[in-house]
């Protein structure tokens, strides 16, 4: 059972605890209806039965009399029919009340309001004239209800009265004569405190039970709802961190919001695990990379230098000829655009170590600008600067930094041909300085992302993809960081981070 239980959902689970738990409270109501409630109405009943015998005996007999008497029934009733009445009752109720001690009897004429009582329910001592009067209208007090209803609907009625601790069964009946209501006749009997204090308890302990009952499952079935919304809460954040990595789960209270910390802690921990992985995974390859193209430069470098040196000896030999020198143009644009691969080759593959100094980057930014401006105007891009004013200082190699942003710069107006928005800002941050370069462009596709700083990947026609790679490598050599914050086909946010100086 716990092994199916375990493997179960949980809310299956938690369903399996709230019934274990309102069983009790089920079987407690059940006994009280099917046992104890049975029991108390077999006592009830004994007590009907015993009462209506009685009161069937007087009724009866009170019927035999009034059938021999000459009483008229459609006028008001007279004296003398009242004192046969009464005679007659008084007659027949004595032998009944001497046998059954505690038993009352009574009878009550409602044209008349006459009251008659015989018996007591527990013994008295013998009272005054005064005392039996204010006794016959306590006595009517107590079972007028009963009166008025029996009255009403011309049938018996059997009933309970009384306040807690002094209750007794009654047991009233109609006597009729010529369709006539003509008296009531009632005998009662004291209920036991204890029996009277048992049902009540009983009574009760029924109407706590089922409140518990609603109340326990109202609430079982509020804790469920929560819960499985909370889990699906999670499941469908953790099905939406699958397909996004940047996705986190909403804070909950309490325990499951622990657990919803602990999974969006989990997956930043993954996020950087991932980066640094791939941060090695690249440097790796650059190191690789990097004595690959050294090699391959170097032996490039010597036979671009002798074509170049043989162009310029022909130009001189030959200089006479006519068309010659149009095509040792084309020869050496060629050979200094082999030149420059190589030097980018030597400088990805071979970087010098930086030689820095505390550097104002807002200062170094205008420089850039300045002569990166023209070619902004040139290609429709609206510049605009938001530069933090009275930026600490970074430790930075002038000529290396600059290097960067006029890449990045570079990159922006290739990536907005038909014109843009170019908006460079500088923010500090708690230890670093922030550069973010950020463009209207047709932005990066979603493919292209984690490969943008790879050496040798481009999407450009004419390009060698070592723009960002060489940037990259730079930054890192400043210990800093270079990320794409934000792209998509309305533009890109390249971001810088540079250590403050010490």
């Amino acid at each position: 059972m716990l092994r199916i239980l375990k493997n179960s959902s949980f809310a299956s689970q938690i369903m399996f605890t709230v019934t274990a738990i309102l069983l009790i409270p089920i079987l407690v109501m059940m006994y009280d209806i099917f046992f104890s409630g049975a029991k108390d109405e077999m006592l009830l009943k004994t007590k009907e039965e015993r009462l209506g015998t009685m009161v069937n005996a007087t009724v009866q007999s009170l019927t035999e009399v009034l059938d021999r008497s000459d009483i008229e029934y459609n006028s008001p009733l007279a004296i003398k029919d009242i004192s046969i009445i009464s005679t007659a009752f008084n007659v027949i109720a004595k032998p009944l009340a001497d046998a059954n001690p505690g038993v009352r009897l009574g009878l009550y004429i409602p044209e008349t309001k006459d009251l008659y009582v015989y018996g007591f329910l527990h013994q008295y001592r013998p009272q005054t004239e005064e005392e039996i009067k204010a006794r016959e209208y306590r006595i009517l007090d107590e079972a007028s209800s009963g009166l008025i209803a029996v009255n009403a609907t011309k049938e018996p009625l059997s009933r309970i009265a009384g306040s807690l601790g002094n209750q007794a069964f009654e047991y009233l009946m109609p006597v009729m004569q010529e369709g006539q209501l003509i008296a009531i006749a009632w005998a009662d009997e004291q209920v036991h405190p204890v029996f009277a204090q048992s049902r009540q308890f009983s009574l009760v302990t029924r109407y706590l039970t089922l409140l518990g009952l609603i109340f326990g499952l109202g609430t079982a079935l509020y804790v469920i709802h929560n819960l499985a919304t909370e889990v699906q809460v999670i499941k469908n954040g953790i099905l939406s961190m699958q397909e996004d990595s940047e996705k986190r789960l909403s804070s909950m209270p309490g325990e499951i919001g622990e657990v919803v910390q602990a999974i969006n802690n989990m997956a930043d921990n993954l996020k950087e695990k991932k980066r640094l992985e791939e941060e090695l995974m690249r440097s790796e390859r650059l190191v690789a990379l990097g004595r690959l193209v050294t090699g391959v430069a170097h032996e490039l470098r010597n036979p671009l230098a002798i074509v170049k040196a043989t162009v310029q000896v022909m130009e001189g030999d030959f200089k006479q000829v006519q068309g010659l020198k149009e095509y040792s143009k084309v020869i050496c644009d060629q050979v200094d655009r082999g030149n420059l691969v190589i030097k980018e080759l030597l400088d990805f593959g071979r970087p010098s170590k930086p030689v820095v100094s505390p550097t104002e980057l807002n200062s170094l930014l205008e420089s850039v600008l300045t002569f990166t401006y023209p070619m902004l105007r040139q290609n429709k891009i609206v510049l605009e600067k938001k530069l933090e004013p009275n930026l600490p200082l970074a430790s930075i190699d002038m000529d290396r930094m600059k290097q960067v942003f006029v890449n990045l710069i570079l990159n922006s107006i290739q990536a907005m041909q038909g014109g843009g928005k170019l908006i460079i800002q500088s923010v500090v941050k708690e230890e670093a300085i922030e550069v973010e370069f950020i463009d209207t462009g047709t932005g990066i596709e979603a493919n292209d992302l984690s490969r943008v700083f790879d050496p040798f990947y481009t999407t450009k026609d004419d390009g060698a993809g070592l723009g960002l790679s060489i940037s990259y490598q730079i930054i890192h050599m400043h210990k800093g960081k270079i990320w794409i914050s934000d792209t998509s086909p309305r533009g890109t946010t390249v971001v810088v981070s540079i250590p403050k100086s010490n």
